[in-house]
């Protein structure tokens, strides 16, 4: 006996979505985007992976303005919405630049293209200056419609508005499987500066850095671990096992010896930092924002890890929670399979 199995309520909740945060879209461009919605979190051209952000508006030029260092580039003009498909194709690729894809429908037109805040790295990210801020949304809410949707992970496709709104839609079998990476990271963040004493914007600059950073793991990289010790910790055989840097990098430092002329060695000190995550094994910074080393392993054991389903990189993050060590703070972990979540050490 054949069976189909349709996400009919999703794809009703989508609607009901669309419908209460953006007003009159286009149900022609609705069901272009319908059809093409289930691909977003799992898109790959070439066997490349991308994970495309897609802004639809009724004025992408209001939302632009009030970026702080706003890049808009249109590729395409439609007389409809026919194109829908080989137009966000063509323009996926950008995604991995940081590039957000909008599609704006407006006066019988739909419009494509590529824009991004292209300010400093200790800035907020585009979707966080446009969506975080209370005032900056009411402000462009008032003059232009939108809504974004991206991959929150491998198996959920997040929707935001302007309005304070969003909805998850899951694709595993498995809804406890969601994650909400924003939060997961924004634990990550809080606990690897916890003990940094230094002036409220430094610290808001530092945070808004290290956010992007972890914003572009999921982008670019498969899965990683990244473990937070304590200021003090003292290296013993527990991570012994891995690359420790001579001189921990200190992001604090960078920050007072950079100006806009230096934003370049900001830059290349992030992608070094991604180029770590990136490596097998785990990844150590400590609570006041300094990166300690590389490629380090913890050995699993049975005790500590428990009934725990997944492979290496999932054991020895319960190992290392498992452990009640007093001077690690706690683990992010993020699978190639999606899951993420960032876990104080059990004490």
């Amino acid at each position: 006996m054949n069976e189909n199995v349709f996400y009919v309520d999703a794809k009703s909740k989508i609607v009901d979505f669309l419908s209460a945060n953006f007003g009159d879209f286009p149900i022609k461009l609705q069901n272009r985007f319908l059809n093409f919605f289930p691909l977003i979190s799992n898109y790959q051209e070439e066997g490349i992976r991308y994970h495309p952000r897609l802004l639809f508006t009724d004025n992408i030029d209001v939302i632009s303005k009030n970026l702080p260092a706003p890049k808009k580039i249109e590729m395409f003009r439609d007389n409809n919405e026919n194109m829908f498909d080989s137009r966000i194709r063509a323009l996926v690729p950008f995604c991995k630049q940081d590039w957000y894809i909008y599609i704006e429908a407006h006066g019988g037109t739909v419009s494509y293209g590529v824009f991004k805040n292209v300010g400093s790295i200790k800035d907020k990210s585009t979707e966080d200056a446009i969506f975080s801020s209370a005032e900056a949304s009411e402000k462009i809410a008032a003059r232009a419609s939108a809504i974004l949707v991206y991959a929150n992970t491998r198996w959920t496709v997040t929707m935001r508005s302007f309005y304070g709104n969003e909805m998850n839609t899951n694709f595993a079998l498995d809804i406890m499987g969601h994650s909400d990476m924003d939060t997961e990271v924004a634990q990550l963040v809080d606990a690897s500066f916890c003990k940094l004493k230094t002036t409220s914007k430094k610290l808001n600059d530092l945070k808004n850095m290290f956010q992007n950073v972890f914003k572009n793991v999921l982008r670019d990289i498969g899965g990683t671990i990244c473990v937070v010790v304590d200021k003090d910790y003292k290296r013993d055989d527990f991570l012994a096992d891995g690359i420790w840097l001579a001189e921990p990098i200190s992001l604090s430092k960078l920050f007072l010896q950079t100006t806009n002329y230096h934003e370049q060695m900001l830059t290349s000190i992030a992608d070094l930092f991604l180029a770590m995550l990136n490596k097998d094994g785990i990844t150590v910074v400590n609570n006041c924002g300094e990166i300690l080393a590389y490629n380090v392993f913890v050995e699993p054991t049975l005790k500590e890890v428990g009934n725990i389903i997944g492979g290496a990189r999932k054991r020895a993050a319960y190992t290392i929670i498992n452990s009640k060590r007093r001077d690690i703070e706690g683990v992010y972990f993020q699978s190639y399979d999606g899951e993420i979540f960032f876990a104080a050490v059990k004490k």
